[in-house]
């Protein structure tokens, strides 16, 4: 606790989960898959499309099951764990939206094109409605469906990564829907990530077909600014408190505000950045989830 602003955690590794006594602000679907499953959900799906040995390695790891029963129990097993964790505090499960370069340490990542321009490449809602993706789509689906049955359906909550527009938002709605995660339905909310300039600049459109929304500054910053993070060259240009990062970060609270819909800020750095951190309090932010 700082002042008024109250800081939850951004769970990249599920270790954290014993090490820790701050509430879960957020769960990364994409750091689970990594830390926990170590393999493509493409090669889950899919496992006969991979040659031989990786076949084996696949078949190996999932024991006695399926890989897919595999894939869906273990997730479940440790969403259920974190559920838990929270206590009456909801948790949030952000769906997969990693750029396929990042997914390349995965075993199995062959099954995945290779694009040249990754960041900006297929993710979230464009890779969901993809039919090469859908079934790794189901079964990860599958997985929110499972824990929310165990756990209690309100507390797991959905947060959907990569929406360019709002049909886009309309589209995804839609495919939840066709896998019984239907927003509304046993208090299911769904909220939108707010990392791309669009999904601040026209929050107002967004917001309809959504609970609440969690902006992730680093990457606001990151497509407003243009940057690759992974290049240290330009490591002198992150800089959370960008008046253009400020200005988009304003507009998204203020829209979100306006219709009484619920707005949290995710950022790395926020610990160490108190100027920021007054200013989010001025803003009406009093949570923050931190990493």
């Amino acid at each position: 606790m700082t002042g008024n602003l109250q800081f939850t955690q951004l769970l990249h590794d599920p270790a954290q989960l014993t090490q820790s006594t701050l509430p879960i602000g957020l769960v990364s679907m994409d750091d689970l898959i990594r830390r926990l499953i170590g393999i493509h959900p493409y090669a889950i799906a899919e496992t006969m499309r991979l040659p031989e040995a990786t076949q084996q390695a696949v078949l190996a790891r999932a024991g006695d099951a399926t890989p897919e029963e595999w894939f869906v129990h273990t997730l479940v097993q440790f969403l259920v764990q974190a559920a838990a964790h929270n206590g009456e505090c909801p948790l949030r499960v952000r769906l997969s939206g990693a750029d396929s370069h990042s997914r390349r340490g995965l075993l199995g990542h062959e099954l995945e094109a290779s694009e040249v321009n990754p960041l900006i490449g297929l993710r979230g809602v464009s890779r969901f409605a993809d039919p090469t993706h859908r079934p790794s789509f189901d079964l990860e689906c599958e997985a929110v469906k499972l824990a929310r049955q165990t756990a209690g359906g309100k507390r797991i909550e959905l947060v959907l990564p990569f929406v360019r527009t709002y049909s886009e938002a309309a589209t995804m709605i839609d495919l939840l829907a066709e896998q019984g995660l239907c927003r509304g339905v046993q208090g299911l909310k769904v909220h939108l990530m707010c990392e791309l300039p669009a999904n601040a600049l026209l929050a107002e459109k967004f917001l309809p077909y959504f609970d609440g929304m969690l902006i992730d500054v680093d990457q606001l910053g990151q497509f407003a600014l243009g940057l690759d993070p992974a290049h240290p060259a330009l490591n002198y240009l992150h800089d959370d408190q960008n008046e253009a990062i400020l200005k988009l970060l304003q507009h998204a609270i203020q829209a979100a505000v306006a219709v009484d819909k619920p707005c949290e800020v995710i950022s790395h750095a926020i610990e160490q950045s108190p100027k920021l951190q007054q200013w989010l309090l001025e803003q009406g932010i009093h949570e923050v989830i931190s990493y």
